[in-house]
């Protein structure tokens, strides 16, 4: 007969090498626990106690340290990394996403180099259009104020959107 308890099915334990590959990746740059520290703006206690297994970072801080060691935190996490062909495959991966981030941005950029031109050119049509008008109607003045709003507009979105990918690009360097 069955309880009414619930069957749990136990998960898989997934390995976990934050610990040796926070140590082994140190140890290949030749930083000290101190330096690594200083270079993540954390303190040695911090990374003693990674590496140590007695502590795990916070995704945050793991996303800066696995930035400056060249290798994705589900890398460091989830790979042995003292494996030399293991560090290799971590690295290349590691190397070919930051590639796509970059292609990827620049793509942003052409587009919003596209896009201003785009606009550009349609003020210019207007600008021109409107100065060929002898007696604009009241209509025209109507349309013409509703186009300058929107062409004000259109320029606070791109200088945004230019801001932003000049932020995210500098965080994907």
């Amino acid at each position: 007969m069955k309880t009414k308890e619930a069957v749990i099915t136990e998960q898989p334990v997934l390995p976990n090498y934050i610990a040796s590959n926070l140590k082994v990746l140190r140890k290949l740059e030749g930083w000290s626990q101190s330096e690594l520290a200083r270079k993540v703006n954390l303190n040695r206690g911090n990374i003693a106690s990674y590496e140590s297994g007695s502590a795990e970072p916070s995704i945050c801080k793991l996303l800066r340290i696995s930035n400056l060691l060249n290798v994705h935190p589900r890398d460091i996490t989830r790979r042995d990394l003292s494996q030399p062909e293991e560090l290799a495959l971590a690295r290349h991966a590691h190397d070919e996403a930051r590639i796509a981030e970059r292609e990827r941005i620049a793509q942003f950029r052409n587009r919003a180099l596209e896009l201003t031109e785009v606009v550009g050119s349609s003020k210019r049509l207007f600008e021109y259009k409107r100065s060929r008008l002898e007696n604009p109607c009241k209509e025209a003045d109507l349309f013409a104020a509703q186009y300058e709003q929107l062409y004000e507009v259109t320029q606070q979105l791109l200088q945004e959107h230019r801001d932003l990918l000049g932020e995210v690009g500098c965080q994907c360097q």
